[in-house]
């Protein structure tokens, strides 16, 4: 008898070694937050916004959301690519965490927004 089930993958699915693993408490305190919420929802389809943009779907000032997205950035929910002055740099999650438009897989859990 073998201990391999033919039902399980024998290799089930994990974050690529190339994105670092994530503190669960601090990822779930990140997206746990009804200003931060409405941009990762926005941004699980693989587009990018500047703060000015997160700014204006949050209803905050940008130095507010500056603040909202730096919580996000330190921990490891998105990712933050310079564009050529500061206004213009983007946010994102990162693609190798988003295996289908609306869904995001942290590694610890997998959010599927076309279920909510």
């Amino acid at each position: 008898m073998s201990d391999s089930s033919p039902n399980l993958p024998t290799n089930p699915p994990a974050v690529p070694a190339s994105l670092p693993k994530l503190d669960p408490v601090s990822a779930l305190f990140a997206l746990g937050s009804s200003v931060r919420w409405p941009i990762i929802q926005l941004l699980a389809d693989g587009r990018e916004m500047t703060i000015t943009e997160c700014a204006a779907v949050a209803g905050r000032t940008r130095e507010n959301m500056g603040k909202q997205m730096l919580v996000l950035l330190a921990a490891g929910v998105v990712e933050f690519r310079l564009g050529e002055d500061r206004r213009q740099s983007l946010y994102s999650i990162p693609a190798a965490r988003r295996p289908a438009s609306g869904v995001i897989d942290y590694g610890f859990c997998k959010i599927d927004l076309k279920l909510l």
